[in-house]
């Protein structure tokens, strides 16, 4: 690996992290032990011994949830009273306390530890992992960031790459990134512009953007903070609280720790309804008393979830719908929609897409590696994007 030194682009997602560099042409990942290139965005800290991240992290959710801090990037830069913090405090098993303008800190065993540091550690993991497999020092970054990102965020995102001796050279939006990542910069794009809908797992980032002369510009961009893939989860939990409170009368909400492992395994269902109709919920010795525990296991209908989920996909295509006419644009103007980030698998979510927009949809291969892709691309060719 001769010649200049390679520039990460990173991805620090809600519910996965992903760095990436574009080496002779071709995207190569930083990968994790599994050879996974999405890590998970989870920081487990335990009774001893330096922080864990990633996969082996979120398998001890189940066991130690207070010590486990997922979905951290939602905070970052933001206050104890931001929309974003208050849901992460009420959803988590862990719990959030002020540290500051613009930060939050969480509670651990470890003691308190700011949003910044936690979000450090994730990205000093894609780092070294990336050092690890390429075989050299890496000292710099392009990063990126939801549009709706102000001053403190970006601030924040500089701090994080200090804290993991890495320069953030760049900050680019996450909507703007994943066009890139689909070639939408350079002489093969569309001229017509197209509408980027990025649903990732902490928000919604929409962008209308165009190619003009083999770059990129950006006409509007929308985005709503508070919608995304664990906001899915919460409110599959939520109903699967209702119902076992119209069963049994027991209300799991009570308990942080049960609570946590329901939403657990919501994610996971809800991401097997992506790819079938039915899907089992299981979550053992999820109810009774301590003397005698009964699993909760039940089959689950991709239909079931149309009521919990109906509201957050309208907030979604309202998203997508303000940001057309923010650009002065009809929608038969666009040349498509695009779609990346990891909540566009759901089935009911491309269909609303669809519904609203009678244009065609650009579906990517891979969502949850295309923010990344991008960050690579435009590290290595800053010039694509006219600022």
């Amino acid at each position: 690996m001769a010649g200049a030194e390679p520039i990460l682009g990173i991805d620090l997602g809600t519910t996965f992290s992903t760095a990436a560099l574009v080496l002779d042409g071709r995207f190569h990942y930083a990968l994790d032990g599994r050879g996974d290139a999405c890590i998970p965005s989870v920081v487990h800290f335990p009774k001893s011994g330096s922080p864990i991240v990633g996969f082996e992290a979120e398998k001890l959710r189940a066991t130690d949830p207070v010590n486990t801090i997922a979905g951290i990037k939602r905070v970052i830069g933001r206050p104890l009273d931001s929309g974003p913090a208050r849901i992460l405090d009420a959803s988590s098993a862990f719990k959030l306390k002020a540290a500051g303008p613009g930060e939050v800190s969480v509670v651990t065993r470890a003691g308190e530890i700011t949003a910044s540091e936690v979000a450090a550690i994730i990205v000093r993991h894609l780092k070294d992992r990336a050092e690890h497999r390429f075989g050299r020092k890496i000292s710099k970054c392009f990063m990126t960031a939801p549009v709706a990102a102000g001053p403190e965020v970006h601030r924040a995102m500089v701090r994080i790459g200090k804290m993991a001796h890495l320069e953030v050279v760049r900050i680019i939006s996450e909507p703007v990134a994943g066009a890139l990542a689909r070639g939408l910069g350079g002489a093969s794009g569309p001229e017509a512009p197209v509408l980027v809908y990025d649903f990732g797992g902490g928000t919604l980032d929409t962008s209308v953007v165009q190619r003009q002369g083999g770059r990129v510009s950006v006409r509007s961009a929308g985005g709503d903070d508070c919608l995304g893939g664990n906001d899915f989860d919460l409110a599959f939990a939520r109903h699967v609280a209702a119902a076992i409170w119209g069963m049994a009368s027991i209300d799991v909400t009570k308990d942080v720790v049960l609570f946590d492992r329901i939403q657990r395994q919501c994610e996971l269902v809800k991401r097997a309804l992506s790819v079938s109709n039915e899907a089992r919920f299981f979550v053992p010795d999820a109810l009774g008393t301590p003397r005698q525990r009964r699993s909760l296991d039940v089959m689950v209908r991709r239909e079931q979830l149309f009521t919990p989920w109906r509201e957050l996909i309208e907030r979604s295509t309202k998203v997508m719908a303000e940001t057309v006419v923010n650009a002065g644009l009809e929608p038969k103007q666009l040349a498509s929609v695009m779609l990346i980030g990891g909540t566009t698998f759901i089935p009911m979510v491309r269909e609303a897409v669809a519904r609203s927009l009678p244009v065609p949809l650009d579906i990517e291969d891979d969502p949850q590696t295309a923010v990344a892709r991008g960050a690579a691309v435009l590290a290595v060719m800053p010039r694509l994007l006219l600022d």
